[in-house]
């Protein structure tokens, strides 16, 4: 058994010392004609082109995405001009919830209406007021609605204008 401990540095000295003699021998021509092996530079592989500006973050959910673009959105909210300036009294009421009940001209030729809300509390108005929780400015009254012109964010993040009616004839349907 001893014998064996001795033999086996010589052993594994002859097994490595082989595979090294036999790299030196296929890199050069041998006597048959074989060519030598191919230069491992003509294989390098060129990474793809990505396109970094539009690549979608793998560590960034769906949820934290839409939270980025919805303050996005908010920041654009913040500079809608109803926003910078005193909230009059009708628009702390939802649209939907007030009734136009009357529409007049006055001496001058301006046209003025009477809006009530769900309590039945009626308040006038006139051309450059503010109704609605969303800041319509009224700009047109003739003899049966009321024109205005919400400012809204699209769900893009833009700021655009919407017209909006409130008529006369919804409330003469429920009389």
């Amino acid at each position: 058994m001893r014998i064996s401990y001795l033999f086996m540095p010589l052993l594994s000295f002859m097994v490595l010392t082989q595979p090294l003699a036999a790299q030196a021998a296929v890199g050069e021509p041998t006597d048959q004609g074989n060519e030598a092996m191919p230069n491992a530079m003509s294989h390098i592989m060129v990474a793809p082109n990505i396109d970094i500006q539009n690549i979608r973050d793998p560590f960034l959910s769906s949820f934290e995405k839409n939270r980025i673009e919805e303050a996005k959105r908010f920041k654009n909210r913040r500079q809608l001009p109803e926003n910078k300036r005193k909230r009059e009294v009708l628009e702390f009421f939802d649209l939907s919830t007030l009734k136009l009940v009357a529409t007049y001209k006055k001496a001058g030729g301006e046209w003025v209406a009477s809006v009530q809300d769900s309590t039945g509390k009626a308040y006038t108005v006139r051309r450059g007021n503010y109704i609605g929780k969303r800041g319509g400015r009224i700009e047109k009254i003739d003899g049966q609605t009321i024109y205005l012109v919400e400012q809204t964010i699209n769900p893009a993040g833009e700021i655009v204008d919407r017209q909006v009616t409130l008529t006369m004839a919804e409330v003469n349907d429920n009389l």
